[in-house]
C-alpha cells in the first residue's frame, strides 16, 4: 500500500527560479546522477548490512521495523517540501541525498527477506511459475502505486507543469508526502495474518512441499468435495 509522488517531486526539485523562486533548483544532472548514486549506495549498504543485522529476526519483525523506519525516512522530506530547510539555511541537496540514501537502505533491508520468504513458499517443481507470479504482482503494484499517487496529487490540486503556476501548487505537496509516508503503516495491522512468524532459515512449507494450497482456508473448504486430495 503506497503512493508515488515522483511526478510532482520532479518539478519541485528541478523547476527554475522563475517558475519556483524558493525551490531547490536542482540541475537535471544532479537529479538523475546525484540522486541515482545516493539510491545505489543506499541499496548496496542495505543489502550488505541487512544480511547480518536481521539474520535471526522473524519476517514479521523485519517488516514491522522497516515499515516504520521507511515512514520516518519519507516524512523526513517534509521539511524540504515546506521549505523549512531553506528558511534554516540547510542545503537542500545534502538533505535530500542523505534521506535518499537512508530510504534506499531501509528498502533493501526488507527486500531480501521478502525474496527469501517467496523462495521458501515455492512448491517443488513450480519455481518458474512462482517467479513469474512474483514479478507480475510486483509490476502490478508499481502501476497501482502510480495510479494512487496520481489520484491523491490530483485531488489535492498538485498538478505542476513546469510553469509559474507551480509555486502555488507546491503548497499542498507536503500533505501528499505525509499521506504517502503513512499509508504503508496500515499494513502493520495485517502482518500477523499475512506474514509467518519464522526466521529466514526456517522452512515455511512443512507438509506437502509440492502444494501451495495445502492447509489453507480454500483447501479446507474444498476438501470435502474432493476427498482423494
Amino acid at each position: 500500500l503506497s503512493f508515488s509522488t515522483e511526478g510532482a517531486l520532479f518539478y519541485f526539485y528541478t523547476d527554475s527560479a522563475l517558475n519556483f523562486p524558493h525551490g531547490p533548483h536542482f540541475t537535471a544532472l544532479f537529479y538523475t546522477t546525484g540522486l541515482g548514486a545516493a539510491t545505489f549506495i543506499g541499496v548496496t549498504v542495505g543489502f550488505i548490512s541487512g544480511a547480518e543485522l536481521f539474520k535471526n529476526w522473524s519476517y514479521r519483525a523485519i517488516l514491522r521495523v522497516t515499515i516504520v523506519l521507511r515512514a520516518f525516512t519519507q516524512l523526513a522530506l517534509v521539511p524540504v517540501l515546506t521549505r523549512l530547510t531553506h528558511s534554516l539555511g540547510v542545503p537542500d541537496s545534502l538533505w535530500v541525498l542523505f534521506i535518499m540514501t537512508c530510504d534506499s537502505a531501509v528498502f533493501a533491508w526488507r527486500w531480501i527477506p521478502k525474496q527469501v520468504m517467496g523462495a521458501h513458499l515455492t512448491p517443488q517443481g513450480m519455481e518458474a511459475t512462482m517467479l513469474g507470479l512474483i514479478a507480475g504482482t510486483f509490476n502490478m503494484a508499481m502501476i497501482l502505486n502510480s495510479y494512487f499517487g496520481g489520484f491523491v496529487l490530483d485531488y489535492l490540486g498538485v498538478k505542476p507543469t513546469g510553469t509559474k503556476a507551480d509555486a502555488e501548487m507546491f503548497d499542498e505537496l507536503w500533505k501528499v508526502q505525509v499521506i504517502a509516508a503513512l499509508a504503508p503503516c496500515a499494513m502493520l495491522f495485517f502482518l500477523p495474518a499475512l506474514i509467518p512468524n519464522k526466521v529466514q532459515t526456517e522452512a515455511l512449507i512443512s507438509q506437502r512441499p509440492d502444494s501451495a494450497t495445502y492447509g489453507s482456508l480454500f483447501y479446507r473448504i474444498l476438501r470435502p468435495l474432493f476427498p482423494s486430495n
